[in-house]
């Protein structure tokens, strides 16, 4: 009897628990919709705010403040804000490690109207370092669950516009300008064409231009500038590009330089689009060869290429940062390895204390806890599993990226030296003592290029040479460079353009590589250095 009164006892004690910890769990979710409350208030109150630092500073203390009360939606909302000011200041690793830090807090919380703007995010990312597949994966998942949540009336359809005209905006960059009008004319149809949308306006006029429909393309680009100064949007950058790509079609270069100029000032002044700014400088030098001021011309490449180093070099601090982020990851996951396995131990501990409980209680009373602890327990390692799994992802993403960049750097170095030298041709036959200066300066500029190109092939490839040098001691650093490229898959003349050498040199220096690995017929040099 006295048993029985001890069994009834605890149970009503577990049933009392657990009443208490609904009521706690309910009131915390109350807080955090009251805190979400506040926080749209403080967002709208930040649009019409026209000091950028102020307002990321703002974000930043209410980060912190969400942290520490614990506000899932909060953090979220904050991060995405952050995410968002960092893409269009050029920091694209402080906004990538925004959005994964988001993306892990809103998969744990299932809050899909986050989870859209993640992806779109996410997606935008990967298009500027031209990760296509990965790009357009996020964006469409972002659209998909766009249209769900439309569905059940849980967002407003400018949410549902926006996705559909990211997508344009991706294949719009893909040269697919057909394809990118289907998803335009997407836009409109879900604004049922009441408002005009300047931004799809624009875009729908650069498709146009660029599938040879100009008188088209000039009315739209000209509705969609006056209607993006009315709104003072940052996009007026892109506009006046397409203006400036119009007017060079119509052979109007006067012009066309005017527009280029303009979306240049607007990005030095506002710091908006950075990632336009090396095409844009581009378009210039172009007008200018054109105009036959190779001088201007030769200026403005240089501060493309600036520009484009600023951005995605290793030498710069912001990307520098985005190389850190694998360390950090990787130091994470041995931290999650170790929570993993204590989490073991304490299912091992608590295992043999139910037991004791079992013999004390009785079968039934024994079930129930440990059912509970076991359902307990394994949402705690799901959770830390998700971490690791996100964690993994996110390491893979960010080597692929610089991976991309690596060959897309040098792709850029062979552009660049087959435009400079076309010029420096030019200028030789005009003006040959400025040839000889510019000659030298450029000859300086190559060294410097293929140093910037060495250290961002070691950071990605970091024992190749390690390994290569213990098999082949005596290759030399020349033939060294050689290899480095070979790994890359670059060809003859590729090579050549890049070392600045004949291909006959090239083909010399392959032969003598082959004859030092020992390597016969049968074997290919590009498969070999590729295996190590």
């Amino acid at each position: 009897m006295t048993t029985q009164k001890t069994i009834n006892l605890i149970l009503f004690l577990c049933f009392l628990f657990l009443s208490l910890n609904t009521s706690t769990t309910q009131n915390l979710e109350n807080q955090e919709i009251k805190k979400t409350n506040a926080l749209e208030s403080d967002h709208s109150n930040s649009k019409n705010t026209t000091n950028t630092l102020e307002y990321e500073q703002k974000t930043e203390q209410i980060l912190w403040k969400a942290k520490k009360a614990k506000d899932t939606l909060l953090i979220i909302d904050s991060l995405l804000k952050l995410s968002n000011r960092h893409r269009y200041r050029g920091d694209y690793d402080l906004s990538f490690d925004n959005l994964w830090d988001a993306l892990l807090l809103t998969k744990q919380k299932k809050h899909d109207v986050e989870l859209q703007e993640i992806h779109r995010g996410l997606g935008i990312l990967y298009n500027i370092y031209h990760k296509d597949s990965l790009s357009l994966h996020h964006l469409n998942k972002a659209l998909t669950i766009s249209k769900n949540l439309l569905k059940e009336k849980k967002i407003k359809k400018s949410i549902l516009i926006s996705s559909y005209f990211t997508i344009s905006m991706f294949w719009r960059d893909k040269k697919n300008y057909s394809k990118a009008l289907i998803y335009l004319d997407s836009c409109a149809s879900i604004n049922n064409h009441q408002k005009e949308l300047p931004y799809v306006i624009t875009d729908v006029g650069y498709c146009n231009l660029k599938l040879g429909n100009l008188p088209k393309a000039d009315s739209l680009l000209h509705k969609g500038k006056k209607l993006l100064e009315e709104i003072k949007s940052p996009y007026l950058v892109a506009n006046l590009s397409f203006l400036g790509d119009l007017k060079k079609e119509q052979s109007n270069y006067k012009e066309a330089l005017n527009f280029y100029k303009q979306a240049n000032i607007i990005q030095q002044n506002q710091k908006v689009h950075l990632e336009l700014k090396p095409e844009l400088l581009k378009k210039i030098a172009d007008i200018y060869i054109i105009q036959k001021k190779y001088v201007d011309a030769i200026s403005y490449l240089k501060e493309s290429q600036k520009s484009f180093e600023n951005l995605f070099s290793t030498t710069n601090k912001n990307n520098h940062r985005l190389f850190e982020i694998k360390n950090k990851y990787l130091a994470e996951l041995t931290e999650n390895k170790k929570i993993i396995d204590t989490q073991y131990s304490i299912i091992e501990k608590k295992n043999k204390k139910l037991l004791l409980i079992f013999i004390l209680l009785g079968g039934l009373f024994l079930s129930s806890v440990v059912v509970y602890i076991i359902i307990y327990q394994r949402n705690k390692i799901k959770k830390i599993s998700l971490i690791n799994s996100l964690d993994k992802e996110k390491n893979k993403a960010v080597l692929k990226v610089k991976s991309k960049e690596l060959t897309t750097h040098a792709l850029k170095m062979i552009e660049k030296e087959e435009t400079i030298q076309s010029l420096l041709n030019t200028i030789k036959k005009t003006n040959l003592s400025e040839y000889n200066k510019l000659q030298n300066k450029h000859a300086k500029g190559s060294d410097r290029y293929w140093e910037e190109f060495n250290k961002r092939f070691t950071e990605v490839n970091i024992h190749f040479h390690e390994t290569l040098c213990k098999k082949h001691p005596d290759l030399s650093p020349t033939e060294l460079k050689h290899c480095a490229l070979i790994k890359l898959n670059f060809n003859s003349h590729e090579m050549a353009k890049i070392l600045n050498i004949s291909l006959q040199s090239v083909h010399t220096s392959r032969y003598r590589i082959r004859k030092k690995m020992g390597l016969d017929s049968n074997n290919g040099l590009q498969t070999y250095i590729g295996s190590i």
